[in-house]
């Protein structure tokens, strides 16, 4: 299983690496998302805490299968023209983009936290008007 404190240094490396993300926010479920994103203004990392099923046929051959699902989300807001909310997205999208990217390195050497991840099977999603008001894209992973 991944530990909560290295996924949320994993958000953390990705905040300081990535120059317009403002911060990142660990959640459990929707609720917690609203309330943590409540004050917040520019892009936003929203990180729903992995799940975990662990499979195998006896205890002693039992592996983890993590789900985890981020969110990169700005604002949006009233009288938004539709130049500026497809600027929101083509600027959220990039963001989207280069941390798949980071996922996608941070495996390719046969190791690190995503190192069962399969590459081909990373959805990517727009998201309107999620979490009180915010607009974006949504990456899942399973690993």
């Amino acid at each position: 299983m991944i530990g909560i404190r290295d996924y949320n240094t994993i958000c953390e490396n990705w905040v300081d690496e990535i120059h317009e993300l403002v911060k990142h926010h660990l959640v459990a479920q929707d609720n917690h998302a609203v309330n943590a994103l409540k004050d917040e203004r520019g892009i936003q990392l929203v990180a729903v805490i992995p799940s975990t099923t662990a499979s195998g046929s006896d205890p002693s051959s039992i592996s983890d299968n993590h789900s985890a699902l981020f969110f990169v989300l700005s604002k949006g807001w009233t009288g938004q023209t539709k130049v500026e909310e497809l600027d929101q997205y083509e600027k959220t999208q990039a963001i989207t983009l280069e941390i798949r990217s980071k996922v996608l390195e941070s495996f390719e050497e046969g190791c690190g936290p995503f190192w069962q991840l399969s590459s081909e099977n990373i959805p990517i999603d727009p998201e309107y008007n999620i979490f009180g008001g915010w607009n974006g894209w949504s990456m899942s992973l399973s690993f």
